[in-house]
């Protein structure tokens, strides 16, 4: 199993060919992309077998707006058993991909002028989702020493007569911070008693390093589920990202209407691929050995990515307990982050995303992000590179007299 996920398993001729966002196939001839948060590896044999088995068996019709039961049974079942989620198949809709699923939240939970909570810095999807929306993201500061305490404190000081929702990355993307039940609980309570329904970003939660534990907010208790639509997808657990599926969970049947209708899949304007939802039914049902090894992978990966940034002078990184990037601090370097990246790709040949605004939010500021869902030779290469670079600027900075 482990050859899954061997230096020889990534299949680098075929991502420069059809690796996209920012990744092989969009850099120049020689870049290693640490980028995008999307695995170099192939996606289990289960996955390609189911795929194949459908199609030569010809036929290729409709599936239902809210999904193919088979998908939405499986889900339910994994929901339940994986998540405690008390949910079953009625509760499920098929969605284009988790990052399809934040808009149709947004556009059935949300009006013109309203606003909504979302943690800073996290992935640029949540703003974007909610301004497309006609809405306001409302930055509130997270940290991995944020207690449950000062992020209530700075949520009730950021809520006003517009505020309609909370959104929480769970695990955190680029924090890599998977918070304990003891964290979401007071949160999550003291959203739903001042009438914030609570969208939970979950895409994450099949990466989790342990001692690290994942809890689902709609887990929490029953009077908090009602509240919670818990969004999830396939392209970090999986590799799916080109299949374009993902899913909502709501046990609130008038919510969950809402979201159905927001998505004009009814009409059939809207829908996934049904070859989509069968890959993501197989991964389900018969990817868990391929996962197992895939995050003992990343947990030896991360590891390895702690102890090659401890060589870098001037910059301090925190350990993730989930997904598979890490957000490295070069505050002390003196530089901004988009002006390291491109040091970076100039003189070493790796293309990172920096820790920007425009990607994560203000708090985000400062750093860069690594993704390490690749070969251990993919990755050393490209430390290999990157460290002379970093030392040279470290050296700098520290050379440098402080400013008066």
């Amino acid at each position: 199993m482990t050859a899954w996920f061997a230096n020889e398993a990534v299949p680098l001729a075929l991502l420069r060919e059809r690796a996209f966002n920012q990744r092989w196939a969009q850099q120049a001839e020689g870049v290693i992309p640490l980028t995008a948060a999307d695995p170099d590896f192939p996606v289990c044999p289960a996955v390609q077998d189911a795929l194949i088995r459908y199609v030569q068996e010809g036929v290729l019709g409709y599936a239902p707006p809210e999904g193919l039961p088979a998908f939405r049974e499986t889900v339910a079942q994994w929901m339940r058993s994986t998540r405690r989620i008390d949910c079953e198949a009625r509760h499920v809709f098929a969605t284009d991909s988790a990052a399809s699923a934040l808009g149709i939240v947004a556009r059935a939970s949300l009006q013109p002028g309203d606003e909504v909570l979302i943690p800073d810095p996290v992935d640029f999807l949540f703003e974007h989702a909610v301004r497309q929306a006609g809405a306001v993201a409302v930055r509130v500061p997270l940290s991995r020493a944020t207690t449950a305490e000062a992020f209530v404190a700075a949520m009730a000081e950021r809520t006003g007569p517009r505020t309609r929702m909370l959104w929480l990355c769970n695990p955190h993307n680029p924090l890599g911070l998977v918070p304990a039940r003891e964290w979401l609980e007071p949160v999550a309570s003291w959203a739903v008693e001042h009438g914030l329904k609570i969208l939970s970003d979950e895409i994450w939660s099949d990466i989790v390093y342990a001692p690290a534990r994942h809890t689902s907010v709609a887990s929490l208790s029953a009077d908090i589920a009602p509240h919670v639509v818990t969004v999830h997808g396939f392209s970090k657990n999986f590799a799916l990202a080109g299949l374009r599926v993902g899913f909502l969970v709501c046990t609130d049947a008038p919510w969950f209407q809402k979201m159905f209708d927001a998505s004009d899949a009814r009409s059939t304007v809207y829908g996934v691929s049904v070859l989509s939802q069968v890959a993501a039914t197989a991964a389900i049902r018969a990817g868990g050995p391929w996962l197992t090894a895939f995050i003992a992978h990343l947990q030896a990966q991360r590891d390895h990515v702690m102890q090659r940034l401890a060589r870098w002078p001037g910059v301090t990184a925190v350990e993730p307990q989930g997904t598979y990037v890490v957000l490295p601090n070069i505050g002390a370097l003196g530089l901004e982050a988009e002006a390291v990246c491109q040091r970076l790709l100039d003189q070493a040949g790796v293309a990172l995303v920096p820790g920007s605004s425009a990607w994560f939010g203000p708090g985000a500021q400062g750093h860069l992000r690594i993704c390490f869902a690749t070969s251990r030779r993919i990755l050393d290469e490209a430390f290999d590179r990157m460290e002379p670079v970093m030392k040279a600027l470290g050296q700098a900075a520290s050379s440098t007299p402080p400013r008066p």
